[in-house]
């Protein structure tokens, strides 16, 4: 059944109200692609080349992802301030991997989108037709259903209606954001790939109901730090997948105890520079507990869906990463909650539930009588393998 998911499955059945993907030029200040970060589908923005073609392919004039992670440290390691630091261009900064954006055509098999993502890629544009603009809908996946159905042999229902352009409102106020033409892409994510097939667990069965253990979805090689160590040092060595670094207490006998972790997702709309002052002078554990202090825990509610509530916000006062001691003892006394968790033993279903409930890009692993042994985590790419274990590409014709 597996096999029929992903290769009857296309392009264009999951784009259904999907956005364009959203960034900047190379020659934007750093500021303007830190004020687009907040309001774009995930936490990171497109940095493109200047004076690219509008004819050219869209995938070919972005030179890589600029995530909140990267301005916050960027921001930190800055010896001229933040002032100066926001005056960088966003090319200067952001990574040039132009290998994270893809094209493909709505006619595009799932598995071959899976398989693109498993070797980087991080967006996938596909290519829509100027008379199916892309538009913004509140409940995106609602057509999911529909297209399990046909999946299985279904007649295919009627499509859903497009939505209005009085419901399509640009989640950003800062003019320095754009967008590629909504008439000519649409952009998927792997957080978009999963949420489809949570829609789909029955045909996947019974790997979703399988340990992400027995099926090889830890990752062990996760990024660490100490709790006493300088926070700085947590961006020294973040992964370019997932963007987060556990922050860990080594016990004696040489295992970790989770208690907290620094991400993009965590950082995604947040004071940059605050958090930028704070990484510069605290240990990480005072660090992440200054954010998770000043903030809070990102909810299922605020799922990034460019809702005009959560742009107006005002900006988060710095006075969190004061009281950052306070949260510190809190996340000690409570077995250090503040890092999302699950055990080896738990079915892939689980996790994939937990990390789009949460809108996080990763889940650390634990194991141990107490549940405080890390072991390792479990991202979208390990989501990925595991559920396409046996599914073959077809030949390209």
């Amino acid at each position: 059944m597996a096999h029929i998911v992903f290769l009857r499955a296309s392009a264009a059945d999951l784009t259904a109200g999907k956005p364009p993907l959203r960034g900047v030029p190379a020659s934007a200040p750093l500021s303007a692609a830190a004020a687009a970060i907040p309001a774009s589908q995930e936490a990171d923005v497109a940095v493109w080349r200047d004076g690219a073609s509008p004819l050219a392919p869209a995938a070919a004039t972005v030179i890589g992802l600029l995530s909140s992670f990267d301005v916050v440290a960027f921001l930190a390691s800055h010896v001229g301030g933040p002032d100066a630091a926001l005056r960088t261009p966003a090319g200067d900064v952001v990574a040039h991997e132009p290998a994270l954006v893809r094209e493909v055509e709505p006619h595009t098999r799932l598995i071959e989108i899976v398989e693109l993502m498993k070797q980087g890629a991080r967006r996938v544009l596909v290519r829509k037709n100027i008379t199916e603009p892309c538009t913004v809908d509140k409940k995106p996946f609602a057509p999911f259903y529909k297209a399990v159905l046909k999946i299985t042999g279904t007649p295919r229902a009627a499509a859903a209606k497009p939505t209005t352009a009085a419901n399509h409102r640009s989640p950003s106020s800062s003019p320095a954001a754009a967008t590629f033409g909504c008439d000519r892409y649409c952009c998927l994510t792997r957080e978009d790939i999963v949420r489809f097939l949570i829609n789909c667990l029955g045909a996947l069965a019974p790997t979703p109901l399988q340990s992400i253990s027995s099926l090889g979805a830890v990752n062990r090689g996760y990024a660490h730090v100490e709790a006493s160590s300088p926070a700085i040092e947590a961006s020294w060595g973040v992964p370019a997948e997932p963007r987060a670094v556990a922050v860990v207490r080594t016990n004696r006998d040489g295992s970790r105890r989770v208690l907290a972790d620094v991400s993009a997702h965590r950082l995604w709309r947040r004071d940059y520079v605050a958090a930028a002052d704070a990484m510069a002078s605290l240990s990480s554990l005072s660090f992440a507990a200054g954010v998770n202090a000043a903030h809070g825990m990102m909810t299922p509610d605020d799922d990034g869906g460019g809702g005009e509530a959560g742009a107006a916000a005002a900006p988060p006062s710095r006075d969190g990463f004061e009281a950052s001691l306070v949260g510190q003892m809190m996340m000690a006394s409570h077995g250090g909650n503040a890092a999302l968790r699950c055990r080896s033993t738990s079915s892939l279903a689980a996790v994939m539930a937990q990390m789009l409930s949460y809108r996080t890009t990763h889940i650390w692993v634990t194991d141990g009588e107490e549940d405080d042994v890390l072991v390792g985590v479990v991202g979208y790419l390990e989501i990925l393998n595991a559920v396409t274990r046996g599914v073959v590409a077809p030949p390209a014709v």
